[in-house]
């Protein structure tokens, strides 16, 4: 069992790395769905943030792998641990991106 939440965390790096990727050098486009673009004065900026913010998951979900195989009873406090990292991640984006909103 143990093994397998080691894969599912390594599984999820990738994954987690491309959608960070992608929001990072999103540009004009509107991949965040908790931002009101229409108040936002500097996309290209709000997706840098937010890009960088969510490159801590991939970093998040790699070192708990890592630790999910080598230390096997560990495996299923460490996923929940991630699981909470990424609700942290998604109030931190959510808060901050308030910043890049005008007030009209």
């Amino acid at each position: 069992m143990a093994a397998v939440l080691a894969i599912v965390q390594f599984v999820l790096v990738p994954i987690l790395l491309v959608v960070a990727l992608a929001v990072r050098f999103a540009g004009n486009a509107t991949p965040l769905n908790v931002v009101d673009y229409a108040r936002v004065s500097d996309p290209v900026a709000l997706h840098r943030w937010a890009g960088n913010r969510l490159l801590v998951l991939p970093l998040v979900f790699l070192v708990g792998g890592y630790t999910s195989y080598a230390f096997p009873a560990l495996a299923l406090v460490i996923l929940g641990a991630a699981t909470v990292v990424c609700l942290c991640v998604a109030v931190w984006l959510a808060l901050g991106a308030e910043r890049f909103q005008s007030a009209a």
